[in-house]
């Protein structure tokens, strides 16, 4: 599993929409970071399983 540093945005004591867009954009990097090493770890795991294999 690969570790994943991500900042996301704190909230402030008042609604503020602009922190609220921040914070759905950082957390859709945090998404889009988990769904693309887990595509390469899956993709490592088979290429390491056909080496020993064959």
């Amino acid at each position: 599993m690969a570790k994943i540093t991500q900042i996301i945005t704190r909230p402030s004591k008042d609604y503020d929409y602009t922190v609220a867009e921040a914070q759905a954009r950082d957390l859709d990097g945090v998404i889009q970071k988990l769904n693309t090493t887990y595509q390469q770890d899956l993709k490592d795991e088979v290429e390491a399983q056909n080496f020993f294999l064959n």
